[in-house]
């Protein structure tokens, strides 16, 4: 965490913010931070701890996240503990890229019905990098409140300034000190080719392979990456002839790399 800059928020959020409600689109941030190999679960990346250090418990009159929680892989035990008010969205099924579901929405109109229901709250907060979350926020700016974003940059749409609706910015990526460069296959190809030969070294049975579909989900378990960064991995991998691709007596097919030639 950079504290300085942490402090410097917590600053800047507290001047004018007396009554909080905070709205996370949990299903954006979390794939988000997958995709720099972060555990969004970890206590040092936890948005919702990071919110009560930031509001203090004694602001904070709403903190909701909104997501698919039969595909966000998170414990909602440990969110109730956390004061969270879960509220699922169900998707199409799909994960990450392929996925669809309408937390936008759900989160925008709980957002204008607490407007309504709840004047005394002056700072609405939004955790997303999904440029949808726009009109909400340009109406709740209209209506004299106090907008505060935190978002990750490097996911935000390049064609519509989500920054531009909001009075205070924060970017995640810098806040946690997540290096850029994780989001980049090179950064992973030691461990990645350390986990396949791992992985073949403790097989049950020589005719075993690790298919391109289980070495997807091996490489998302042990890097704790997102389904859509290990495929770029395995690309990489791929492309720059670290992996080859074969097959065995049995018939089965498999990648295993380059040094065990």
């Amino acid at each position: 965490m950079n504290e300085a800059m942490l402090k410097t928020c917590m600053e800047q959020c507290n001047s004018a913010s007396e009554n909080v409600g905070i709205f996370v689109d949990f299903d954006n941030i979390y794939y988000s931070l997958k995709e720099y190999g972060v555990n969004p679960e970890a206590p040092e990346y936890c948005v919702f701890s990071l919110m009560e250090r930031i509001y203090s418990i004694n602001k904070i009159r709403t903190l909701r996240a909104y997501a698919d929680y039969d595909q966000v892989g998170v414990s909602l035990k440990h969110l109730q503990e956390m004061r969270v008010q879960i509220k699922n969205v169900y998707g199409n099924g799909l994960e990450e890229e392929y996925r669809k579901n309408a937390s936008d929405i759900e989160l925008s109109v709980d957002a204008l019905e607490i407007y309504y229901r709840s004047p005394e709250i002056d700072t609405f907060v939004f955790l997303t990098s999904d440029s949808d979350m726009i009109p909400i926020m340009s109406r709740l700016t209209y209506k004299g409140r106090h907008i505060h974003l935190f978002c990750i940059d490097d996911h935000t749409s390049h064609y519509q300034d989500i920054s531009r609706f909001c009075h205070f910015k924060c970017d995640l990526l810098t806040l946690f000190e997540i290096d850029p460069q994780r989001k980049n296959p090179e950064f992973w190809t030691d461990r990645a080719l350390t986990e396949i030969s791992a992985w073949y070294s403790v097989r049950k049975n020589s005719d075993m392979m690790l298919g391109g579909k289980w070495l997807n989900r091996l490489l998302c378990e042990k890097l704790q990456i997102s389904s859509r960064a290990a495929s770029r991995i395995i690309t990489y991998l791929k492309d720059n002839h670290l992996i080859y691709e074969t097959s065995n007596s049995a018939g089965h097919t498999g990648f295993f790399p380059a040094s065990s030639l």
